[in-house]
């Protein structure tokens, strides 16, 4: 037997299994509103960011929901220092640590939706690393080092746990592709049912087409980043973090 016929009786195997979600058993024909919007994400904003929580982690992401700003930016450091030790303990050397295993690639500071996160990182050791031309040789260098990056978003959405990156600026797809692990700070004020709510939203502002028109690209991200051969052996962290975590936190009183 062929290595394609192979692998073609291995699929078919692997689709015969029982508790496969596809194809379904029984399909009913969409309607009206179904195709106009296939997610759904009904509630007030605390249910919709558990279901944004439920959806990311059903694709190996992370996520937190806290009530406030203050407890957002004590989970974003105490987030850091944890992957730092995570990195330290991985170590397969008695090497001393490495001055980039301190630095964070990041958005621009007056982006990322917390006040005052920039400067109590400074404080505990973490330097923030903004590049300002991806063209340059040495910051591509130095940014391939970085191994952990933090970013807000453009827009997230509950019924599936995804969240919208821009691509307005030299770094906004860095900081959120570049780096081994994605810390991603979404305030409620960003989150959104759907991404129909979204768009509705930007259409009815007016914004939507010079946003887009600004854009050099608009990257959809759910959970980290996951590749799979024919056979369905998956891989994590191949085009991109293999690790994601959302902190989602109300920014009605800041």
């Amino acid at each position: 037997m062929s290595v394609r016929d192979t692998t073609l009786a291995r699929l078919r195997e692997t689709l015969r299994q029982p508790h496969l979600p596809f194809p379904p058993a029984q399909s009913e024909p969409l309607t009206h509103a179904e195709r106009m919007t296939v997610t759904h994400a009904p509630g007030h904003i605390w249910a919709q960011a558990q279901r944004f929580a439920q959806e990311l982690h059903a694709v190996k992401g992370s996520c937190e929901l806290l009530e406030t700003v203050t407890e957002a930016r004590l989970s974003v450091v105490s987030r850091l220092q944890l992957w730092l030790e995570e990195e330290q303990s991985a170590r397969k050397t008695t090497d001393p640590e490495r001055p980039e295993d301190w630095e964070v690639l990041c958005w621009p500071l007056d982006q990322l939706q917390i006040e005052g996160l920039p400067l109590i990182l400074k404080d505990v050791g973490f330097k923030l690393i903004e590049p300002t031309d991806l063209h340059d040789p040495r910051q591509r260098e130095h940014i391939r080092k970085v191994r952990a990056g933090i970013t807000t978003v453009e827009a997230a959405f509950a019924s599936t746990g995804s969240f919208v990156v821009g691509g307005r600026g030299a770094n906004a797809r860095a900081a959120s592709l570049t780096p081994f692990r994605h810390l991603v700070v979404i305030p409620f004020s960003r989150l959104f049912a759907t991404g129909e709510d979204w768009l509705a939203q930007m259409r009815h502002a007016g914004k939507l087409d010079a946003y887009v028109r600004d854009s050099r690209n608009l990257s959809i991200i759910t959970g980290p980043s996951k590749s799979a051969d024919l056979e369905g052996n998956l891989t994590m962290g191949v085009h991109g973090p293999k690790v994601v975590h959302a902190i989602l936190f109300d920014d009605s009183q800041q």
